[in-house]
Order: structure tokens, then sequence, then C-alpha cells
């Protein structure tokens, strides 16, 4: 049986799409890839870089590539959370919710009447 949790033991869950290196374990609904590693579950992309000696404690981690799954640590910086949002709102993946004539147009494609 093996004990603790390596560089290469992440690196070989890695596979080369492009010049990003996807996760090919399991995922977070939201795409970002997981796994558990020191004793605590992560998102593999946080872990990539913790991985390369860099402190992620109390940053964000973004993406310059825009997919979630990328654990290149060339595609990863960190940041914070108004250049997260800021990222996120650039590459339209800002949720909102529906206004009053949303639920309507909605309500009318589906023919429903409430």
């Amino acid at each position: 049986m093996k004990l603790g949790f390596t560089k290469k033991d992440f690196t070989d869950m890695l596979k080369a799409n492009g010049d990003c290196l996807e996760w090919t374990g399991g995922c977070y609904a939201t795409g970002y890839g997981r796994t558990w590693a020191y004793g605590k579950d992560w998102k593999t992309h946080r872990l990539a870089l913790h991985l390369e000696g860099i402190d992620v404690t109390g940053h964000h981690v973004l993406h310059s590539c825009d997919n979630p799954r990328c654990c290149n640590p060339n595609h990863l910086r960190l940041g914070t959370h108004q250049e997260n949002m800021r990222d996120m709102v650039s590459r339209g993946r800002q949720s909102r919710k529906l206004t009053k004539q949303d639920v309507l147009d909605i309500r009318a494609i589906s023919g429903m009447s409430q």
C-alpha cells in the first residue's frame, strides 16, 4: 500500500489537450478538477500551483486558458476575488437573476401559463 501523495501521483492524472494539461479524475459540478491530497479536498488547479511551491492560501487561482480542468502551471496565476470576478464577466461566465420579462418569455416559449 502506497502512503502519501506525490507530484507524480498528480501528474499521472493529467492529459495534454493542446497547451492545457487537463485533470482526468473527478470534478466538482462546476467542472473544476477535484482530488484528495495532504489530508484535504483540493481543486486541482490550486493543487497544481501548491505542488510548484506557490502558497495559494488566501488567493484565487485564475486560468488564462479559461479551461476549468486545466492544471498547467503556465496557465495559472494568483489573483484577487475582484480579478476573478472581472475574468468571469469578461468571459461571459457570470450568473444573473432572471428578470420578470425573462420569466414571461420562458413561460411563453414553454407554453406555461403560470
